[in-house]
């Protein structure tokens, strides 16, 4: 099942979502509209499942790169940083309960544990992903 998302809105214009997570399927499921200015997503993957460690192209936003924020609900990840030309700075461990907030270059995501978690990053959506 995917997550439930309630759309919260004044007249027909809506104003924000309440995203309930209590009954997620394994996979990657969008929750924003792909036009908003944010994109978010909810991830449920088993343990073993590896995100391959990716980049995103460059190109004429609002902000001049993206950034992208995970917040861990619950598991555990090991996070791969990594510079834009793929060259590791460090891995680290994120919790639930904590947030990685990525500024600059890419990462790697490995599931440490079944993992419950968010991604949040600038829009509007477009298939930019570069493979490391």
């Amino acid at each position: 099942m995917k997550c439930m998302i309630t759309e919260i809105k004044k007249d027909k214009k809506i104003m924000a979502l309440l995203v309930d997570n209590s009954d997620i399927s394994d996979g990657t499921h969008p929750i924003t509209d792909p036009n908003y200015s944010l994109q978010m997503i909810m991830m449920s993957r088993k343990k073993g499942h590896i995100f391959a460690k990716h980049t995103h192209e460059k190109i004429n936003r609002s902000i001049p790169m993206l950034q992208e924020a995970v917040i861990v609900n619950k598991g555990k990840l090991l996070v791969t940083i990594c510079e834009r030309d793929g060259k590791d700075v460090g891995a680290y461990e994120v919790l639930a309960g904590q947030c990685l907030f990525l500024v600059d270059g890419g990462y790697k995501i490995e599931v440490l544990e079944d993992v419950l978690f968010y991604e949040f990053k600038n829009g509007p959506f477009r298939e930019d992903k570069i493979l490391l």
